[in-house]
């Protein structure tokens, strides 16, 4: 059975089945999880590689427009086996992901912002999550950027999530 415990959060420490391998970009890149949650009776996982964003300049980042997908995965499973916490830190021990809190309306939820150039730029999606700047954490993107995971209707109810496209906007 799949614990409910924590499970509907962003940031944190990712909670993954044994079958899914820790998300990477690159060799000994972890990507951040973003965000996990159930959704139709399984767990919906959202990493990217954020670092560059959080401030580390000299990091490999995405940029304004379309990632490709090596800086970002969507995992999505139905496993009822238990989950195992996946601690990502830094050398020094602290963690190098900002600390968990509850999912808020960001996953399935209408774009707050650019919904003519999303719609323009992706007929016939629709937002699977949008990821905004958080100066609480030190999140940028750019000039008031915001992050979208975009999936199409039918690619959603078949649970198709390697078909998400992510793209970065900003002012």
């Amino acid at each position: 059975m799949l614990p409910d415990d924590n499970i509907n959060r962003m940031w944190g420490f990712a909670q993954l089945p044994d079958s899914f391998p820790y998300p990477f970009h690159g060799e000994d890149n972890p990507m951040t999880p973003v965000c996990q949650a159930h959704l139709d009776g399984g767990i919906l996982y959202i990493f990217a590689d954020l670092d560059y964003f959080f401030g580390d300049l000299d990091a490999e980042s995405g940029h304004i427009g379309e990632w490709d997908k090596g800086f970002y995965r969507v995992l999505y499973t139905m496993e009822d086996t238990p989950l195992h916490l996946h601690e990502i830190c830094y050398p020094d021990g602290t963690p190098a992901v900002p600390e968990a809190r509850p999912l808020g309306e960001e996953l399935l939820h209408p774009p707050t912002c650019w919904t003519d150039e999303l719609a323009q730029d992706y007929p016939g999606y629709e937002v699977l999550f949008q990821l905004d700047e958080d100066d609480d954490i030190g999140l940028r993107f750019y000039d008031c950027g915001t992050l979208f995971f975009l999936i199409k209707p039918e690619d959603l109810q078949a649970h198709r999530f390697d078909r998400v496209r992510c793209a970065l906007y900003s002012y």
